[in-house]
Order: structure tokens, then sequence, then C-alpha cells
């Protein structure tokens, strides 16, 4: 299963702030044992929601700042509050704004919001190898890949060469 949860990145301003939006299209399995005759979408799934996006904002600056395409991976989460129920099959805005950035990490403080309404944020902390190494060693294969998926999503942003 791929878990491509970001579905349309809306705003992109690098080194500041992204928005875009997700879905809880999640299978029926999953709503059925979290919890039975009460749907909930799983927090570590709304967690996972917003560090996809924010990923795409670190990409986006550090492309902008150093023309250098890193491949960010969540390492701590930090200050998490659920504060709303979100159920299946809805739309959920996704609104994230880089605290700071250094040469191989960087903190982003993100938003998950249906009709408007915060339902949960989080400060997520990232890793990346300054330099753009890959974990694989591929990174032509990643850089490619991430380009194509700021396209796919509809990003306003799009790497300049």
């Amino acid at each position: 299963m791929r878990w491509l949860l970001v579905r349309t990145i809306d705003e992109v301003v690098p080194g500041e702030r992204i928005a875009g939006t997700s879905r809880t299209d999640l299978p029926d399995e999953l709503f059925g044992d979290h919890f039975p005759g009460f749907a909930v979408t799983p927090g570590v799934i709304l967690v996972e929601m917003a560090a996809q996006l924010c990923g795409k904002l670190i990409e986006a600056t550090v492309w902008e700042n150093k023309k250098i395409w890193v491949f960010p991976i969540l390492s701590i989460i930090q200050d998490s509050k659920f504060r709303k129920f979100v159920g299946p099959r809805l739309e959920v805005q996704l609104e994230a704004k880089l605290m700071e950035l250094r040469d191989e990490s960087a903190i982003c403080r993100a938003v998950v919001k249906v009709d408007g309404k915060r339902h949960a944020n989080m400060k997520l902390v990232f890793v990346f190898d300054p330099d753009g190494a890959s974990a694989d060693g591929d990174r032509d294969f990643l850089e490619d890949y991430e380009r194509k998926e700021f396209v796919r999503l509809g990003s306003p942003w799009s790497p300049s060469e």
C-alpha cells in the first residue's frame, strides 16, 4: 500500500508556509477497528498527513536556498494535540509553517482542520542529509520522483533550474 496522503498543495511560500488538502478515504477495516460503532481517523494518520506536507515545504525551501534537493525524514513529534475527532471520508485542510531550518534538520508547526476548524496541531522535527544524499544512494530517482509529486499535487511552486 502507498501512503500518499496529501491530495493537493494549494500554497507554497518557501521558507515560510505551505497549505494543502487530504481526505480520510481510508479502508473501511481501519475504521471498523478504530473504533467499532464510532469511526475515528487514527492520530498517527493525521500526523503523517501533516508530515508529508511539511516535507514538501522543507524540500522547496532548501531548493530555493541552495539548489539542493533534500529528502526530509520525520524524526520527532512534539506537542501533538488532537482536539476533535476526524471521521471517515472527510476533506482535511493542512497548513504548516517552517519554524527553523538548519543544514541537516528542520522544525515545522502544522495544523489539521476540517471545515475550517482546527482538529489537531503538532510540532514536527525532520532530519535530512545536508548534501541531498538519499538513504539508498539513488538521488536522481528520488529527485525526479519528488519533482513529479509537486506537479501531481497541483503545486503552484515548481523548482527552477
